[in-house]
């Protein structure tokens, strides 16, 4: 999955920054919000504490779960409700945007505002950056993304370190979790689309401390909701 992003470019890479491998400043503060929402006060966003919260509303009968219909989902996979929770919960990115839009119909634990996570398509702090067109519109990937929602999170709040040129097997960049549960190796779907590429979307994987871009509709991802405070 990784460098998706580079094999689907024409442009190749304009900049490759070598960052050595450091310990970042000490975590930030993360509130505990009741039981099931973590805030990240810096960035005034508010996370769910569980990172895969389709897989545990799956293995709980959850009533919302149940009376999400992906199969209404334009450009969805077409698979149905247990079909998505036999694949612990993953869905293409359209079903994510879709079960997003429930959760705030629903108003999900008090809000109605919820959404994907946000990165920064172009961010300096990135170890790699790829032009995207003519114009010089280019997009950042790779380890060491500070300046994104979930990059924050994984270096300021948590205080896990950049691991450039690791390959972080079985989650050894996710050092510090938090006061999440199910915070997993493996990739997870955001809020921003590519602008040079529509059909591609950012993607972060909290246990590699890698970020990359990925097809909306090829890829099955995990969802963690967040919303802004």
């Amino acid at each position: 999955m990784k460098y998706s992003l580079i094999s689907a470019l024409v442009f190749g890479v304009i900049q490759i920054n070598v960052h050595a491998t450091v310990s970042t400043a000490a975590a930030g503060e993360l509130d505990l919000v009741g039981k099931h929402l973590v805030a990240d006060r810096d960035i005034a966003v508010e996370w769910t504490r569980d990172a895969n919260l389709v897989k545990t509303m799956c293995e709980n009968d959850n009533l919302l779960w149940k009376n999400f219909d992906p199969h209404t989902v334009k450009q969805g996979t077409g698979r149905s409700n247990t079909e998505i929770c036999a694949q612990g919960g993953r869905m293409n990115w359209y079903e994510a945007k879709a079960w997003i839009e429930v959760l705030n119909k629903h108003a999900y634990l008090g809000h109605s505002n919820w959404r994907l996570p946000r990165i920064q398509q172009q961010d300096s702090s990135c170890s790699l950056h790829i032009q995207g067109d003519t114009a010089g519109n280019a997009a950042s990937l790779g380890h060491g993304c500070r300046n994104s929602e979930p990059g924050h999170l994984f270096h300021a709040s948590l205080g896990n370190p950049v691991n450039e040129g690791s390959s972080c097997q079985n989650n050894s960049c996710l050092t510090y979790q938090g006061p999440f549960n199910n915070l997993s190796g493996n990739m997870y779907w955001t809020d921003t689309e590519i602008s040079f590429d529509n059909s591609l979307v950012g993607v972060f994987d909290p246990a590699s401390d890698w970020q990359d871009a990925e097809q909306k509709t090829s890829d099955l991802l995990q969802v963690w909701p967040v919303h802004s405070l």
